[in-house]
């Protein structure tokens, strides 16, 4: 299948790579890593991405500054790059062929090709496998690319299921030009001032559940305009709570300025996928989220704290 899809997009007139909405490191990695490869190949190529505003912890990626927040008037080939359901491309419905790259369990196979790898712990393997398939010369570009992917949705090597062929990939992009102390120190030490402000009200005032199993944090839209921080300030800051020594499981509730939520899951080990499929969402066993129109954010808490409760009683 890497052959067939490789094939398609060498045979397509124009080729539209998104990335997620929200995008983190894995999407952006992925989707420019074969930006740059398809444009060595000569094709003609358009990488887009439908969020308003792009984390700038990621610009140092090359073709970071090419990505599109306009869709072109034509393409014939989507390649969708870390997005586990359809509506996370934000593209209208046309006449084009969707490859569909990803590695979440919880993808809903919407693509006409679907390469999603489940037990990989990123689409940046995915990448990388099918490249190495067909014989595309890796360039330095696409290495620093692929080894932000990689590094990224493991949590710089902390999570997801991680295994010699992990390792051994990013050992070969480390050989093709990805520096692994420059990408962490983009990534990982470059917080700006109001995520930090951010992490100082989430320890003020996060609340512990279930005997102290289970943290929860609300943000409403009060506090980031305190703070100043942004919507992508806030990814992964649930991590920190999950890392308590009796916390089994966290959960993180966000007002959206369109007055909905955003929900993020993580745990040690339960599968709150499970719970964000319930809720139309996605992710992986450890590490979930969903979104949810107006609701009341604290019985919205409560409910997942229950689902949490009964999954750990199975």
């Amino acid at each position: 299948m890497y052959q067939e899809a490789w094939q398609k997009m060498l045979d397509a007139n124009h080729i539209l790579i998104v990335s997620h909405v929200h995008p983190d490191g894995d999407t952006l990695g992925s989707a420019l890593a074969l930006y740059e490869v398809l444009k060595n190949a000569g094709k003609k190529v358009t990488h887009y991405n439908n969020s308003a505003e792009l984390p700038y912890v990621y610009d140092f990626l090359p073709g970071f500054n090419k990505i599109k927040q306009e869709l072109p008037k034509s393409f014939d080939i989507v390649v969708s790059c870390d997005c586990s359901t359809l509506d996370r491309l934000k593209i209208p419905e046309g006449d084009y062929t969707i490859i569909n790259i990803d590695h979440h369990i919880t993808n809903h196979y919407f693509g006409a090709m679907n390469l999603v790898v489940d037990h990989f712990t990123s689409a940046g393997m995915v990448v990388y496998e099918l490249l190495k398939a067909n014989h595309v010369p890796i360039t330095k570009a696409c290495a620093i690319c692929l080894y932000t992917a990689i590094a990224d949705d493991t949590g710089f090597f902390q999570y997801g299921d991680i295994d010699e062929l992990t390792f051994t990939i990013v050992g070969q992009l480390v050989k093709c030009g990805a520096n692994p102390k420059a990408i962490a120190s983009k990534v990982k030490r470059r917080e700006p001032l109001s995520k930090i402000r951010l992490y100082g009200y989430m320890l003020n005032h996060f609340s512990l559940h279930e005997n102290g199993t289970v943290a929860t944090i609300i943000f409403d839209r009060a506090i980031l305009d305190a703070t100043g921080a942004k919507r992508h300030d806030t990814k992964n800051i649930v991590n920190m709570l999950r890392s308590i020594v009796h916390v089994t499981s966290a959960i993180m509730i966000l007002e959206e300025k369109s007055g909905g939520y955003k929900v993020s899951l993580r745990s040690k080990d339960l599968n709150v996928a499970k719970i964000a499929l319930e809720y139309k969402g996605g992710g992986h066993k450890t590490a979930a989220g969903f979104e949810v129109g107006l609701c009341d954010p604290l019985i919205l808490r409560d409910q997942i704290v229950e689902k949490i409760k009964r999954i750990s009683a199975l």
